[in-house]
């Protein structure tokens, strides 16, 4: 093997961890449901126990970028607070962490996300499946087995370091834009697991299967994960043909057309991406 095909080789390490890392922790439970026999009450705990986890290691993740690289965006994040007193209404602008503007999205809304899986964990599938969550099922579909969650509790956290630790390598010299877009992508991971519950009880309570509620879990979670893997391009000044023609409908109230309002938008965009990567010295601030 020459020189130049070991290089190519090492550059190419992290990206099949990366392949390799979202196949098996996505493969977890689908060996755990169709190869085990897990329920589909203990499935749904392990993806909730999955969205804290990730929620852990990316906060790391967050902790460590920031101390590491000490890029201005992790104290430059635009909060918007609107008041609302005596029939007058205030709106007013702060300054907040980055660390602190995800686990303000992504806790509260996890944690009613797992009072409702909770429930209908324990109660609603037990009740319309068959069976109770103290008893065998024949089906084995409602019953939530603890010793089941344990183990997937434990493949699935093995999987999340050794992504942790793909993303560990080289982490001083990562953009913030990086860690933004981890950040998005476990947001997008939380919605993508309560929209999935949704429309996987309604297949469901449709075709009378519940493997139509672990099915499109599966599907959505694993294509969203891999497509985490595709290079990011980078915005285009210009809008896409199919919206260009909202031109024709004239200017809006401010005299500009949509074309100019989608160029404005990349040009703030760029500019608060270039901002963000602004490093600080040691002992600065952002004031």
């Amino acid at each position: 093997m020459s020189p130049a095909m070991a290089v190519r080789g090492a550059r190419a390490l992290p990206g099949a961890g990366r392949l390799l890392q979202i196949l098996g922790l996505n493969g977890v439970p689908a060996a755990g449901f169709l190869a085990d026999g897990w329920s589909i009450g203990t499935t749904l705990l392990l993806y909730w126990v999955e969205t804290i986890l990730v929620i852990l290691l990316v906060a790391l993740r967050i902790v460590l970028h920031r101390r590491l690289s000490r890029r201005a965006g992790h104290w430059n994040v635009t909060v918007t607070t609107t008041i609302r007193s005596a029939g007058a209404t205030r709106v007013r602008h702060g300054q907040a962490s980055f660390l602190a503007s995800f686990l303000t999205i992504m806790v509260p809304f996890t944690l009613a996300h797992g009072l409702f899986v909770a429930i209908l964990a324990f109660f609603v599938l037990p009740q319309e499946l068959g069976g109770s969550s103290g008893a065998e099922s024949t089906s084995g579909a409602a019953v939530v087995s603890l010793s089941d969650l344990r183990a997937g509790i434990t493949g699935v956290a093995i999987f999340l370091a050794i992504g942790l630790a793909i993303d560990l390598h080289g982490l001083r010299w990562r953009p913030f834009h990086w860690i933004e877009r981890v950040a998005e992508l476990a947001q997008g991971r939380m919605f993508v697991t309560h929209l999935t519950i949704l429309f996987g009880m309604f297949g469901m309570a449709v075709f009378g299967a519940p493997q139509a509620l672990f099915i499109v879990f599966v599907a959505l979670k694993t294509l969203m994960d891999l497509g985490a893997m595709l290079p990011e391009r980078p915005p285009s000044p210009d809008p896409p043909r199919w919206l260009a023609w909202l031109d024709r409908l004239g200017p809006t109230k401010d005299g500009v057309t949509f074309s100019e309002h989608y160029r404005r938008s990349i040009a703030e965009d760029l500019a608060r991406r270039e901002a963000n990567e602004r490093e600080l010295a040691p002992g600065a601030s952002l004031a």
